[in-house]
């Protein structure tokens, strides 16, 4: 059985993770890197990571610890909230014909994922602006992950709809 949610046990963003995987070997060079470290950093005022790979795989031409495999932002405090409202009120509208966020987006655990494509990125106000300084080829696709202290995936949808995030499809617990 589970506990009702009282005002005492009411669940909260705990941070936010912004990535793009570099999935083709031919964009692994130092260009689509920066470009997407630097479009990461001005859609979530927080300074980009590169995170190399952790093995080596000839096929893949992946060398341990040199080999750049996505660039990364964690936000916490007021950029989490700041870049969630951006997306909700900017972006999410934008998107043409945007159905919103799969209900079986989640781990289980209360954590929601969602995908952003390169157009969508291209709408964030930071981004257009300044949209001739970026390649329009190299602009990523961006996975967004929203952590939560709910303790399941249900409490976690009711709190993200409620910020404002829609959602379609069967809503899976």
């Amino acid at each position: 059985m589970r506990r009702p949610i009282t005002f005492r046990n009411i669940p909260r963003l705990e941070k936010i993770i912004v990535h793009y995987v570099i999935r083709d070997p031919q964009k692994r060079d130092s260009s689509y890197i920066h470009v997407a470290g630097m479009i990461l950093q001005a859609i979530t005022n927080v300074r980009a990571t590169v995170c190399k790979a952790r093995h080596h795989i000839n096929n893949f031409r992946m060398t341990k610890g040199k080999t750049a495999m996505a660039v990364k932002a964690e936000l916490t405090g007021e950029d989490m909230y700041c870049f969630l409202s951006k997306v909700v009120d900017v972006v999410m509208p934008r998107i043409k014909e945007y159905k919103g966020v799969s209900g079986r987006s989640g781990d289980g655990s209360g954590n929601l994922a969602f995908g952003l494509q390169s157009e969508a990125v291209g709408m964030f106000p930071e981004v257009e602006v300044n949209y001739d300084s970026y390649p329009p080829k190299m602009i990523p696709n961006v996975d967004v992950t929203v952590c939560t202290t709910a303790t399941n995936d249900r409490d976690a949808r009711v709190l993200l709809s409620s910020m404002g995030i829609p959602f379609h499809g069967k809503h899976v617990n």
